[in-house]
């Protein structure tokens, strides 16, 4: 395969219809579980937002009055090390939640930076803590995402003494195929964003230069197909029996 076939994104930055607040809505993990009429309500309480390519959504250790919820492009979440690198710990896509996830202001822990013109809506924290009193439906959601983001973090903690790098490295990409697969006639399923190795490396606790190792011999063993930063998966089947092995 020639070239990078990750398409453009149709990002809306200036503008964020009623229509395409309610789909985002309807499928994000926070919100997709309440009725139409809530989400007519939850929207009065957002505000359309759009970055440039590059530009930072969120910077650890500000203080962050609120969550974003991303409608259009792609976002890279960073953590800082103590030795003052950024490493990615995740990938945001349309319906995903960055920023702290509590109804009171707080300190971010990571940052967040637009890979793409981005459009995400704003959501004050002492706005969902109101909307949360009102919705029972929407705190159970909130709960839930906070427990993911926890036990995400711990899986990555202990995988580093328990799990192979070809093991994490396929883990993030199954985990990414989950979220932005886009299947072909193939059969194969391509990720839909700019991947760039060292994020792969960050999210699975790796090295670079491991993570493109492990890689390379997925590629070599007809598991996935890779260029300048675009991964396909070609046997899904195959990825899933390396990352469940004992």
């Amino acid at each position: 395969m020639s070239g990078n076939p990750v398409r453009a994104n149709c990002a809306r930055p200036h503008h964020c219809s009623a229509d395409v607040r309610m789909e985002v809505m309807a499928r994000s993990p926070l919100t997709r579980e309440l009725a139409v009429d809530e989400h007519r309500e939850l929207d009065r309480h957002l505000s359309a937002w759009s970055w440039g390519e590059g530009q930072p959504i969120l910077l650890a250790g500000d203080e962050a009055t609120g969550s974003y919820l991303v409608v259009s492009g792609r976002v890279r979440v960073t953590r800082d090390t103590i030795d003052g690198r950024g490493i990615t710990v995740d990938l945001a896509a349309p319906g995903d939640v960055i920023g702290p996830l509590g109804t009171a202001p707080a300190e971010a822990v990571d940052s967040a930076w637009a890979m793409e013109t981005t459009c995400a809506l704003y959501l004050p924290a002492d706005s969902l803590a109101e909307v949360v009193e009102e919705h029972p439906r929407l705190a159970l959601a909130l709960l839930r995402m906070q427990q993911d983001r926890l036990a995400q973090s711990r899986e990555r903690d202990i995988g580093r003494t328990t799990r192979s790098v070809e093991q994490r490295v396929g883990a993030v990409l199954r985990r990414l195929d989950d979220k932005l697969g886009h299947r072909r006639e193939d059969g194969s399923s391509l990720l839909q964003i700019r991947l760039r190795r060292d994020d792969i490396a960050g999210m699975a606790g790796t090295t670079l230069e491991s993570a493109s190792r492990a890689m390379s011999k997925m590629k070599r063993f007809g598991l996935i197909d890779s260029g300048r930063e675009w991964v396909a998966i070609v046997d899904h089947a195959g990825l899933d029996e390396l990352i469940d092995r004992g």
